[in-house]
């Protein structure tokens, strides 16, 4: 009988032989690009310590803030400024894909929540949609992690919008891959809201939108906002935000990331803990503009995907399936292919549910059912 020394040198040679077949072929980038939007202007005092944010939620979260609280001062039609954008783009191995995904993540992540580090096989989208047999752009948003940094008095919905529209040209132009058929938006939370503006200032740009982490009739916009106890960013993490102004704020620690993006007992700690150290700051203009964004889309005709966790905090308080469907269905009046679903057994942060893959194929499902 060989031993087991005598059968370790075979046993590597095999392993040598028959290396593991690699699913994906990524390349990560940074995108140059130059936007005109209109804009809104900051209107109140600058925020200097969290004491200044703990009266800017105060006044934020008043039942009559829309009456009472006046954050912004004016709107500038027309502002162009020029932007370096990081993203990664993934393509299966054995080939070009003819549709794109393009997303868009959140406040209070980067594009890792689209492809964690932390059991990929259990929570990263980008792996689940390369294993269909799609390929992914996804991107950090401009201000967070190695994109460009600006004022979070500045940064606000309709640059990201601009930004966004740049990156599908770019797609359309052939810049990561062969020019692909299809184009679809996939959101999540602020990155749906920032889509489904697409969709409503440009609706032929795109061939569908998958928006994960939003509804449209939240019943107390300032659950959310008062659950995470905003700090100031750079005074909280002075090593990783010093560059940072007062505009940028986070939630004040990992409780409040368990409360406003899970829901117990559906996660593992381990990923609130990653999901926690991963973190990234947020701007106060985003927050704003996001509330007076319009997402009524009447002339989007193509097929649109809204799903949210069953118990999403933000933009449900909770309890998704009543208040879900109807006001989707009144945004998306114009398309004969809107589905609207209730992830169950997850909170916000979709990707991190212990069933993220779950969602993972309804979301390929719906793409297939409708060509994509």
């Amino acid at each position: 009988m060989l031993s087991i020394l005598a059968l370790s040198p075979l046993l590597a040679s095999l392993a040598f032989a028959h290396p593991r077949e690699e699913t994906k072929i990524c390349k990560d980038y940074v995108l140059p690009v130059t936007i005109t939007s209109g804009a809104y202007v900051w209107g109140l005092p600058t925020l200097d310590t969290d004491y200044d944010v703990t009266t800017f939620t105060a006044n934020l979260s008043r039942w009559d803030a829309n009456v009472t609280f006046h954050p912004i001062s004016g709107f500038s039609p027309q502002v162009t400024a020029s932007y370096k954008i990081a993203g990664t783009f993934c393509a299966p191995a054995k080939g070009n894909s003819k549709t794109v995904l393009l997303a868009s993540h959140g406040l209070g992540f980067d594009r890792t929540y689209w492809s964690p580090s932390i059991q990929p096989e259990k929570y990263s989208f980008v792996d689940f949609a390369i294993s269909k047999g799609y390929s992914v752009l996804f991107y950090d948003r401009l201000g967070v992690s190695k994109s460009s940094v600006v004022s979070g008095y500045v940064n606000q919905v309709s640059i990201q919008v601009a930004i966004l529209e740049q990156l599908i040209d770019q797609i359309r132009a052939g810049t990561f891959s062969s020019k692909p058929k299809n184009v679809v938006l996939i959101g999540h939370s602020f990155g749906s809201v920032i889509s489904n503006a697409i969709l409503v200032s440009k609706p032929g740009l795109v061939d569908g939108a998958v928006l994960t982490g939003i509804s449209y009739k939240v019943p107390d916009t300032s659950v959310a906002f008062e659950a995470w106890q905003p700090r100031l960013a750079r005074a909280q993490s002075p090593g990783r935000w010093r560059q940072l102004d007062g505009g940028y704020t986070t939630w004040v620690d990992i409780f409040a990331n368990a409360n406003v993006f899970f829901k117990y007992p559906f996660y593992d700690r381990k990923v609130v803990e990653y999901s926690e150290a991963t973190k990234q700051p947020f701007a106060l203009m985003e927050v704003i503009t996001l509330a007076i964004t319009d997402l009524h889309s009447p002339k989007y005709t193509g097929p649109v995907l809204v799903i949210s966790g069953e118990n999403d905090l933000v933009f449900c308080n909770g309890d998704c399936a009543p208040i879900i469907k109807a006001p989707a269905v009144e945004r998306f009046n114009a398309t004969k292919n809107l589905e609207v679903y209730v992830q169950p057994g997850s909170g916000h942060a979709i990707n991190y549910s212990l069933n993220a893959t779950g969602a993972y194929g309804v979301i390929t499902n719906f793409l297939a059912a409708n060509r994509l």
